[in-house]
């Protein structure tokens, strides 16, 4: 010892000479003789609390290896330091934070006292085998951990409350970080408990893996269980495990994960969420996530956090909620990934163009809504959708002015919401919004209307768009013209072109002929009308109605000026020659040809007023209208053929037409000078074409010219001017066979041809006109020659048949011809009536429609000549003369009469019309006139009328009957055969009422009134009172129940006789088919039998016919009752049940055996006895489709008819063709 404490001196004689060094406890010789040797590891410092010395000798001992650095939890101090001492490593001190928290949560629990030791031991001895990383020691550590839930129950009462699940987060955590299956403790409780909130939460928020928590779902009850199956059948859980290098996952709970299946997939809203919140910047992953995954909400959300930029946020949310196709294009100009991108206006403005012009207008506007609620556009896109969407263009007028009114409250320096747009590049948008509008209009009517709603922005908006107020005026001036807004005005297009657009739609008015709105649109746009004015000059000019409209008032003048005719001639003349040469156009040159022809005619007339009349010259005249009228219609026909487009419009009704009225006017038919005899002679009528070759006569036209000459002297034999078609003719030397044939046969009535010069035949045809004239006798040989004349003429045939007519009249008539001809159609038709002829009403129709007499015509000589008799015949005056209307004949001819007009209404107006002129004193004869115009509306049954007739019967009757007591002629109007019929209805009404038991008398009296049909209605009425009595009986066969039948039997048969009788057919055939069934009843009951067949509720009909005995006792019932029989059912039971054939024989007179009924019979089969297969097989020789006799047999299993079928030669090849098809 000595020596170890001073052997350092020099004067110590024990000091050895070996060392020189002053001996100390970390002297090497020392050490090695006798110290501990002991190396201080990191594991040293950090039990005393040294991290810093922990981390350099860690380092200097190159990081030898350590799993768990403490074997101790206890000091918080060996705690810390562990911890800092891996955050100072770079290693996720997590799960060594978990660890030590769990260790102490055991050691602490005050449940398990008396086990702490015990424990405390197991727990060192686990803390060292994790040095082994062995799976047994970790369960063994989480089995010690929960000890039957004592850590827990010292905390918390309810083990499946919130409390519960925080302290249960540990343990799980616990398993989640040393991957083990994770404690299912707490969700167990909860679904033992009915829990299913807490389980929900639990295992969302600690991510159970799918098979587990199917698992613990089967502990709940079977309602929630189910519930819960239910939820969770598509249900996706994210498990993202960001701590100590664990990946996301994700799983399903429906389903679980397949090999192969894609590594990425969408994320989970709530974890998105979660994630943002540990990103440097939470909004801007939000907005790339929603990209990546097309999530508005993401959006939505990111625009949620503090201090954000809404811009970015209304981009992406927009994109997100259109499609792909629309995303492209949107984001074509960018040089990045969008979700890359950073968002500005630009592409805000490139979004919003492209949205608008695919019509994605909602996307713009709700997103706008929801981040730019306060910006002026959202009120312009609400206006865009009500005007597109909604047409409703009130709505969006309002909504335009709210626009007006924030963009003025803008400029005035309102302030600006926080985050919103700058207003000029705001209205700029709006004006790309208003341009997309206008161009993808639908319809002009849509364009109008919302140029219209645009009129007052045109100063609005700060921008070089169209101006919408001078476009709504223009769309005002072309509405109805047929002329539309250029697309062209629609866009921000230069003053040049806009200019150019405006002078295309004046001179598309200009061609159209609307030249008032061409000159407001000329003037609107500043355009010259001073070309406008002369071609509007020039272009009326060309219009056939501005031309007959001007020389209608030529004519009109010169006839007020009292004008000489030959002055007034000579200026139409001098007109008509005025330009005589060919027009350019075809168009223009028909213009002047009908110009031409309507000025002949007017200078024929002035000439035709001179007197003498000079015929030459009005010949000439008209011989130059007629190569005119070739003319016209050589030209119509080419244009017709160049083009249907090219003729005019025709009018809608002739009346419409001044041209053609005026040429009426002024026709030479009308000209009495022209119309001479000589023109219905054929004296100088030309011959055929070889005789006028033979003789050197030409007519000047070419063979088209002739042609079409032809063709129309065949419209004017037809329109019946034969005057006329003679002298042009013979004008132009034309030979007409019809034209031959027509004056043959006018030559050959009137006597001045002799009768063997005319054209016969042996066999004379009158069908043709055995509808409107007298046949002739079999002596009149003039009128057979005749009806040979008609048969072989094409044109003229209606004149030809009105001269055989008037030749036939004459001979009744015993008059001439010519004279019947020199009368007017109408007085023909007078002496026709006057006369004696025993059919004269007949004949009289016969001769209106041959002679075409108007209707009007008619019906003012029928009503005059019903006037005059009944003057006459209430004068009690004896007539000088003959009368059309002879009151003595009866009603029957006053209808006759009446009925000659095709419309019986115009005689009972004129009727009304010639009141008037009767005077007061004959009121008997004013009476009548009204029953007899009752009478002509009744046959139409115009009301109106008949309203009219009682009108003034009324009046009549209270202003001058009634006051004079003329009491006949009050009741006189109940005489006619219609009040007679109602007074009769009266008296059978009242014999009914007042003595119903009496049918006697009823009878009777309907007999003595000749009433049949309410004779039979009676007779009905009493046999159905007679079936109800039966049918309150009870149903027993005896003598008074077939007495009752047979009465009622006799009174059916009397009363289908009466009913015959009225020609009421449908009250007949009632009255037989009941009569049917009680003849079929009093069959049954002779029989024998007691089945009942009257008095059949619905219910029972089909038992009944099925009992019935024979097929035509079916037919009776049914028909009786209005029934239709099942006949599968019936033919099932008859046939196939009881092999009634002959019963099938029946039937077959009646009703064909058709596929269908065999079907339906078949149906029925199921479940039939064995014993009917003959019957079916012999049912089934019936069928007459070969085809269904197979499948039917073949169903039923009847293979020896299948194949006798096949082997027949008769009906092999067919089944074979249809088996292989």
């Amino acid at each position: 010892m000595w020596c170890w404490l001073f052997g350092w001196q020099a004067a110590n004689t024990l000091n050895s000479t070996e060392t020189t060094e002053l001996p100390h406890f970390s002297s090497p010789h020392l050490v090695n003789r006798f110290a501990l040797v002991e190396n201080l590891d990191f594991l040293y410092y950090l039990r005393h609390g040294r991290p810093s010395f922990a981390y350099a000798t860690f380092l200097v001992q190159q990081l030898s290896s350590c799993s768990w650095p403490c074997r101790v939890s206890n000091p918080p101090s060996v705690a810390s330091a562990a911890v800092c001492f891996c955050e100072l490593l770079g290693v996720c001190s997590l799960k060594l934070r978990v660890d030590v928290r769990h260790l102490d949560s055991i050691l602490l629990s005050n449940i398990v006292i008396d086990q702490t030791q015990q424990q405390k031991k197991s727990l060192m001895s686990v803390v060292e085998k994790e040095k082994d990383p062995r799976l047994s020691s970790r369960e063994e550590f989480l089995h010690l951990s929960r000890s039957d839930n004592c850590v827990v129950c010292v905390c918390v009462c309810i083990r499946s409350s919130y409390e519960a699940a925080q302290e249960w987060a540990l343990p799980v955590q616990f398993c989640q970080l040393h991957s083990l299956k994770l404690s299912s403790v707490y969700p167990a409780h909860c679904a033992q408990d009915g829990q299913f909130i807490h389980f929900l939460l639990f295992v969302q928020l600690h991510n159970f893996p799918p098979q587990q928590v199917r698992s613990l779902v089967a502990l709940f009850g079977p309602a929630l269980q189910a519930h819960l199956s239910l939820a969770f059948q598509d249900l996706q859980v994210y498990s993202q495990r960001r701590s100590c290098g664990s990946e996301e996952q994700l799983q399903s709970l429906s389903t679980e994960a397949t090999p192969g299946s894609p590594e990425e997939h969408p994320r989970e809203l709530f974890q998105v969420l979660l994630q943002s919140q540990e990103e440097a910047s939470p909004c801007r992953y939000l907005l790339q996530e929603a990209l990546l995954q097309r999530c508005p909400t993401l959006a939505v959300l990111a625009a949620c956090q503090q201090g954000v930029e809404l811009l970015p946020c209304l981009c992406v949310w927009v994109l997100t909620s259109v499609d792909d196709i629309t995303v492209g294009e949107a984001t074509s100009h960018l040089v990045e990934a969008p979700q890359h991108h950073e968002w500005t206006l630009h592409d805000l403005s490139i979004i919003w163009r492209t949205l608008l012009g695919r019509g994605c207008i909602r996307p713009l506007l709700r997103g706008f809504e929801l981040f730019q609620r306060d910006c002026p556009l959202v009120l312009v896109l609400r206006m865009f959708e009500l005007c597109c969407d909604y047409r409703n263009f009130s709505e969006a007028k309002a909504k335009l002015l709210d626009f007006q009114r924030m963009l003025i409250a803008l400029r005035n320096g309102s302030p600006v919401p926080s985050g919103g747009l700058p207003l000029q590049w705001v209205e700029s948008q709006a004006s790309v919004l208003l341009l997309t509008m206008l161009q993808h209009c639908s319809s002009q009517y849509d364009l109008h209307r919302l140029l219209q709603l645009l009129a007052d922005v045109d100063k609005l908006l700060k921008s070089n768009g169209p101006d919408f107020r001078k476009l709504s005026q223009f769309s005002q001036l072309l509405q109805g013209s047929e002329v539309s807004v250029s697309p062209r005005l629609l866009q921000c297009t230069s003053p040049s072109v806009q200019q150019e657009e405006f002078q295309a739609a004046v001179d598309a008015l200009q061609a159209r002929g609307r030249y008032s709105q061409a000159r407001e649109v000329a003037l609107l746009a500043g355009l010259s009308v001073h070309r406008l004015l002369l071609s509007q000059s020039k272009t009326q000019w060309r219009r056939l109605e501005t031309r007959v409209s001007f020389w209608r008032k030529c004519q009109e003048q010169l006839k007020a000026d009292s004008t000489d005719p030959e002055s007034a001639s000579q200026f139409f003349l001098s007109q008509a020659e005025a330009d005589d040469s060919a027009a350019a156009e075809a168009q223009t040159e028909l213009l002047d040809v009908q110009e031409r022809c309507l000025l002949l005619g007017l200078a024929a007339h002035w000439l035709s007023q001179l007197s003498p009349a000079p015929v030459d010259q009005l010949e000439s005249l008209e011989k130059k209208l007629w190569v005119s009228r070739v003319r016209r219609h050589i030209l119509t026909v080419a244009m017709e053929k160049e083009s249907v487009f090219n003729l005019p419009p025709p009018a809608a009704t002739p009346e419409m037409n001044t041209y053609e009225g005026l040429m009426k006017e002024f026709s030479f038919s009308n000209i009495s000078a022209l119309n001479t005899e000589r023109c219905l002679s054929l004296d100088g009528l030309p011959a055929p074409s070889e005789e006028q070759e033979e003789l050197g006569v030409t007519s000047g036209l070419s063979p088209e010219e002739r042609r079409v000459l032809a063709a129309l002297i065949g419209q004017l034999l037809d329109d019946g001017s034969i005057h006329e078609a003679s002298r042009v003719c013979r004008y132009f030397s034309l030979h007409h066979p019809d034209m031959r044939v027509v004056l043959r046969c006018r030559g050959l009535a009137s006597g001045e041809l002799i009768l063997c010069l005319c054209l016969s035949d042996p066999a004379p045809s009158l069908s043709s006109l055995s509808s409107f004239i007298m046949l002739p006798g079999p002596e009149d040989e003039v009128a057979v020659q005749l009806q040979n004349l008609v048969d072989q003429c094409r044109h003229g045939s209606n004149y030809c048949k009105q001269v055989l007519s008037l030749y036939q009249l004459s001979k009744e008539l015993q008059s001439s011809f010519s004279q019947i001809c020199g009368e007017e159609p109408r007085s023909v038709l007078e002496m026709l009536l006057l006369s004696d002829q025993p059919e004269r009403f007949r004949k009289a129709q016969a001769f209106i429609r041959a002679q075409g007499l108007s209707a009007d015509t008619v019906a003012e000589l029928v009503s005059s000549a019903v006037v005059q008799a009944l003057l006459a015949s209430t004068q009690e005056l004896q007539p000088a003369e003959k009368q059309v209307f002879r009151p003595s004949e009866g009603r029957d001819s006053l209808i006759q009469l009446i009925k000659l007009c095709d419309d019986p209404n115009l005689v009972g107006v004129k009727l009304l019309e010639n009141l008037n002129a009767v005077p007061l004193r004959d009121l008997s004869c004013i009476v009548e006139s009204l029953i007899v115009a009752h009478d002509c509306f009744s046959l139409t049954c115009n009301m109106e009328g008949i309203v009219r007739v009682l009108q003034a019967a009324r009046h009549l009757s209270h202003t001058y009957l009634a006051p004079g007591e003329h009491y006949s002629l009050l009741v006189s109007p109940a005489h006619s055969p219609t009040r007679q019929k109602r007074l009769k209805t009266a008296l059978l009404d009242y014999i009914k009422r007042c003595l119903p038991a009496d049918s006697e008398k009823h009878n009777m009296v309907a007999l003595c009134f000749s009433m049949r049909r309410e004779i039979g209605e009676n007779h009905e009425m009493a046999a159905r009172t007679q079936l109800k009595i039966i049918e309150s009986q009870a149903w027993v066969v005896n003598p008074e129940l077939k007495s009752s039948l047979v009465k009622v039997l006799a009174l059916l048969k009397d009363a289908a006789e009466s009913f015959s009788k009225d020609s009421c057919v449908r009250q007949a055939s009632r009255c037989v088919r009941t009569a049917k069934l009680v003849a079929l009843q009093l069959h049954f009951l002779n029989q024998g039998s007691d089945l009942r067949v009257i008095n059949l509720r619905p219910a029972e009909l089909l038992n009944t016919v099925v009992t019935l005995p024979r097929c035509y006792q079916v037919f009776v019932v049914s028909e009786a009752y209005s029934y239709s029989p099942d006949w599968a059912e019936i033919l099932y039971q008859k046939v196939i049940l009881k092999g009634d054939f002959t019963y099938l024989e029946e039937f077959k007179h009646h009703r064909p055996l058709t596929s269908s009924l065999f079907e339906d019979i078949f149906k029925k089969l199921d479940g039939a006895p064995s014993s009917i297969t003959p019957n079916v097989k012999r049912l089934l020789t019936h069928c007459d489709d070969v085809y269904s006799r197979y499948r039917l047999a073949y169903q039923q299993n009847l293979y020896d008819v299948t194949k006798t079928m096949l082997q027949d030669a008769k009906t092999s090849n067919y089944l074979n063709d249809r088996l292989a098809s």
